[in-house]
């Protein structure tokens, strides 16, 4: 789950600022997975604010959080694809994937060995 959160804050927080429908989209999208269900809302979203206040107080340092917290899913394609769903999901929310997001879409494509063409990247 950690994962899953770090990755949609990298992209979130990938130009810089997070819109407020992107904080609600990964909100949502977040609290749709299985694992969030088994380990409870309030878990999970504290989770998501504790990784969301890295990227706050200190952009670079919560980028290299979360590419390590990510970094975890490398053997689990199925969820490698999950997250890269996920992720385009969150650059969408604020009206379509700008360039960064695309960036940091492709560079968690590329630590995940995850092909991006089947994504529309």
């Amino acid at each position: 789950m950690e994962a899953v959160v770090a990755g949609c804050a990298l992209v979130a927080y990938s130009d810089g600022w997070v819109s407020p429908e992107e904080t609600l989209r990964m909100r949502r999208l977040i609290l749709r997975f299985e694992p969030a269900k088994a380990l409870g809302i309030a878990e999970v979203l504290t989770l998501f604010e504790d990784i969301t206040f890295r990227f706050a107080q200190d952009h670079d340092a919560g980028e290299r959080d979360a590419f390590e917290l990510v970094s975890r899913l490398v053997q689990r394609p199925r969820e490698c694809d999950l997250l890269i769903d996920t992720c385009c999901g969150i650059a969408d929310a604020d009206g379509g994937l700008d360039a960064e997001e695309r960036q940091a879409i492709l560079k968690l494509c590329a630590l995940l060995r995850v092909d991006p063409r089947p994504h529309g990247l």
